[in-house]
């Protein structure tokens, strides 16, 4: 998530990350559209040495108005040297009886050129969603995550991560997730980061038609298609 963190702690032996966000998501279903609001609260290690890797690890969570627990994450990479590593990722998505679960597992390869940083993570994966009638629908899949960090100036960093999902059933599809980010610092001993990201989502699935599509749209069936069609995320990070 923060490869601009991970770069200034790289000489550190280790470094912890606290992180809350406001997120504000449109929501959409066939017929309607809503903005549904949340709490974010993450914690990231980096730099663990840990069963011989150096571990980057990220355990995250979200809250709506009522204070119930939506989502929660682990995702982790455990890099055996500079440049190489695997990745595992957790996502419980069914804290209020409905929703994906989802199970990735995959290899990480990261590098930087200048003020360039970048990271390549592709995993297979598998889904365990509840639904609303009570019963579960299992898939699977492989993912593509990129992650590019640019230093634009020595308090402000840009990010583009795109992240693609293949799945094998129709009624899951393919989904492309394209997330821009900023990052600020907020004083000069870089510890204290105001981040903003925006993420955007196409999907190509029977509720799309079998056409790619932005999430939000009018589908070739009736209604829109359905999904989340775009976050805005307005993040604190405090590096301890």
């Amino acid at each position: 998530m923060l490869l601009t963190t991970v770069t200034y702690t790289a000489h550190a032996k280790s470094a912890w990350v606290g992180i809350v966000g406001l997120e504000q998501a449109r929501t959409v279903q066939a017929s309607s559209k809503k903005d549904v609001q949340q709490i974010e609260t993450i914690v990231q290690g980096i730099g663990i040495d840990f069963a011989g890797l150096n571990w980057h690890n990220t355990t995250a969570a979200k809250f709506n108005r009522h204070g119930n627990i939506t989502v929660a994450r682990n995702w982790a990479y455990g890099y055996w040297n500079e440049n190489f590593g695997l990745s595992l990722d957790i996502i419980k998505g069914d804290w209020q009886g409905v929703g994906p679960s989802i199970l990735a597992a995959g290899v990480a390869y990261k590098n930087c050129s200048g003020d360039l940083c970048f990271r390549i993570n592709p995993t297979l994966a598998t889904l365990d969603s509840k639904l609303a009638d009570g019963s579960n629908f299992n898939d699977h899949g492989a993912q593509l995550n990129v992650k590019l960090d640019y230093k634009l100036h020595d308090r402000l960093s840009l990010s583009f991560h795109p992240q693609y999902a293949y799945w094998r059933s129709d009624t899951m599809g393919s989904t492309l997730k394209l997330e821009l980010g900023a990052t600020f610092d907020l004083t000069e001993s870089k510890r204290h980061k105001l981040m903003l990201v925006n993420e955007y989502f196409m999907v190509n699935n029977r509720a799309s038609g079998m056409r790619s599509r932005y999430v939000g749209e009018n589908a070739p069936i009736a209604g829109y298609v359905p999904g989340t069609e775009s976050t805005i995320k307005l993040r604190y990070a405090w590096i301890f």
